[in-house]
């Protein structure tokens, strides 16, 4: 037998041995590396050790030398034109203007369904080797940890505003306690930890940077608002927010300040008319002149309960990216939007987004 084809041997020997301790939802990226693995070997292109080692790094999930990482966050899934899945992700830069931000999108099934545990906005990292082979990053016990939804055992996911009084700091740690009044949430999973933590005290970690500089400047008792990125059940933490970073002082908690719907008002589906007052993060919070119209999804009680006070909206990124990096405060908007779920306080825009002469 030949030396190389001795090599290669070798080589599948030692990757079943590691295949074997494969995650399950692994095995088809692994399959494919280690076919193209032992391919580059024969074909002289690599040795043998060389192979291995890539391969190690891979099923350890460790990017290796040749590997590159996009860091973003993840935007959503949805079907093209054709019916092909794909999966969108947002990469910060130092750009100013957000809608120049790039946009990632990933096709293929078993790609797009690694991103199934993740909520919208959640942080993600993705491996890119090669060129081609590619693969979502977010370590296999925050996936279990995603997908069981805040089940104990570790850091759930949770990107949310929080809002609460300030208990305790440590600033050279970067880390303080609040009392919790208030935490948004959009997805179902969310609803746990929201739960879990209204009303109780709960440890911040992981402020970094200038944002230490605005936790120096908060005292005790001050109401606060920071955005946060995931919780763990077993020590009452959560963790900060590194990307669309938020801590800063906040007017004390009021329902009807912030945006909680009425319950009347719970379940609309149509378009509204009103005045912008915040807008950041691809959301916005509007005070509402008038119910435009009410679509035949609408299942508010009283749609009209809302005129007069305030709704928080979500979701201006693809399709109105560009026309909300250019809203302002006290601007006068047309906006459609759907509550999708009841129990959530925040409205999902649909397709309206008119800005109209005041």
């Amino acid at each position: 037998m030949k030396k190389r084809n001795v090599l290669t041997c070798l080589l599948f020997t030692g990757i079943l041995a590691l295949t074997s301790g494969v995650f399950a939802e692994d095995s088809a990226y692994l399959k494919e590396l280690g076919e193209k693995l032992k391919a580059a070997v024969n074909a002289g292109e690599m040795t043998a050790k060389e192979a291995m080692a890539k391969y190690k790094a891979a099923a350890s999930g460790k990017p290796n030398d040749t590997a590159t990482t996009i860091n973003g966050f993840y935007i959503g899934t949805r079907k093209d034109d054709e019916g092909q899945l794909k999966a969108a992700i947002i990469v910060p830069s130092k750009e100013k203007d957000k809608s120049k931000w790039p946009l990632v999108t990933f096709t293929g099934e078993s790609l797009t369904s690694q991103f199934d545990a993740l909520d919208q906005r959640s942080p993600v990292a993705i491996t890119i080797d090669d060129g081609q082979s590619k693969k979502v990053i977010i370590g296999r016990d925050d996936q279990r940890a995603m997908k069981k939804r805040g089940g104990k055992g570790g850091a759930a996911n949770f990107y949310s505003i929080v809002i609460g009084r300030m208990k305790s700091k440590d600033i050279e740690l970067g880390e303080f306690t609040m009392d919790v009044d208030y935490a948004t949430v959009n997805r179902f999973g969310s609803l746990k930890i929201r739960d879990a933590i209204m009303g109780k005290t709960v440890k911040v970690t992981g402020v970094s940077g200038q944002f230490r500089d605005n936790l120096l400047l908060i005292r005790k008792g001050q109401t606060l608002k920071v955005r946060t990125s995931g919780y763990s059940f077993e020590t009452s933490t959560l963790s900060f927010a590194h990307k669309f970073n938020v801590l800063e002082r906040a007017v004390p908690f009021n329902p009807d300040a912030h945006g909680v719907p009425p319950e009347a008002f719970r379940g609309f589906a149509g378009t509204l008319k009103g005045k912008i007052l915040e807008s950041g993060g691809y959301e916005l919070l509007m005070l509402v002149d008038d119910v435009a119209s009410v679509d035949d999804a609408n299942k508010a009680a009283d749609p009209k309960s809302i005129k007069g006070k305030r709704v928080r909206v979500s979701g201006f990124y693809n399709d109105h990216a560009d026309k909300f990096n250019g809203l302002l405060p006290n601007d006068i908007i047309r906006v459609g939007m759907l509550h999708r779920n009841a129990a959530f306080d925040m409205f999902e825009v649909t397709d309206v987004l008119e800005v109209l002469e005041p």
